[in-house]
């Protein structure tokens, strides 16, 4: 296998898994064949109104057939995660892993490799089609590694390994600023070597880091929860996610979250 490249309070890619993640209102959509949902969120729920504090951000994502036949699911091609533009992304003295170094590698190995890197984890879901043989279902582990920058861009690199039958690829997500309440935007796309086989039908990630950069703690995401004066929480747009097919019309569909203000200020 090979290389595949989400007002108030909000940013990126639930939860850790020692916190509670903020409540998101998952949405569902269906285009041409293709029933498709989105969820997501952040953690902790509870951040300061005025500045940012460390968050994990979540974003997952799952795909079926309207017929539910599997092999009737077209093959996704591109996925587009923006995030509210109020979050924060941080990467300055964060280690940098490169996408040679992990392809074709272990989880086991990828950890010990780019462990120094790694921003965050997940899973993937897939239907393998491989001519001649009956399609099957891989259960895929997803390791994400702050990548160098590509033409002035953030790289993340989503490194997903499979156990049964071994193998691995990477998902290359380009993190880029646009314009509007959905600023922050992740984007990846199916590499070619991977478009003969792989039919994704799941996917999440959860991106959180801190660490300490000139003797101060910093957190990969930060957020803060843009109440407004006299409420003690807000509902905002969280996220958009926009998934591409081959071969099929693409979806949109767009996610909500709400958070509270620390200590009720």
């Amino acid at each position: 296998m090979d290389g595949v490249r989400l007002r108030g309070c909000a940013f990126l890619l639930a939860a850790a898994l020692c916190c509670t993640a903020v409540p998101a209102l998952a949405t569902t959509n269906r285009s041409g064949e293709v029933l498709a949902s989105f969820d997501g969120g952040i953690s902790p729920s509870a951040l300061p109104r005025h500045e940012v504090a460390p968050v994990g951000v979540h974003v997952e994502g799952d795909l079926r057939s309207v017929s539910g036949d599997p092999e009737q699911l077209p093959q996704l091609r591109t996925i587009e995660v923006a995030i509210n533009r109020q979050g924060r992304l941080f990467d300055r003295g964060l280690p940098v892993c490169h996408a040679d170094q992990i392809q074709p590698a272990s989880e086991v190995a990828a950890r010990r490799i780019c462990g120094a890197a790694l921003v965050g984890h997940g899973k993937v879901d897939a239907q393998v089609r491989i001519d001649s043989q009956l399609p099957f279902e891989i259960h895929a582990d997803l390791l994400a590694f702050n990548g160098p920058r590509r033409h002035g861009r953030r790289l993340i690199f989503a490194h997903i390994y499979a156990g049964k039958p071994p193998g691995s690829f990477t998902l290359t997500f380009t993190v880029s600023r646009r314009p509007g309440q959905f600023g922050t935007v992740l984007e990846t796309t199916l590499p070619a070597r991977a478009r003969g086989w792989a039919y994704l039908t799941h996917f999440e990630m959860t991106l959180r880091r801190t660490y300490v950069y000139q003797g101060r703690r910093r957190s990969y995401v930060s957020a803060a929860c843009g109440a407004p004066e006299g409420f003690n929480s807000a509902l905002f747009p969280f996220a958009r996610a926009t998934y591409s097919f081959r071969e099929s019309p693409g979806v949109t569909l767009s996610v909500a979250g709400e958070c509270q203000v620390a200590g009720g200020e």
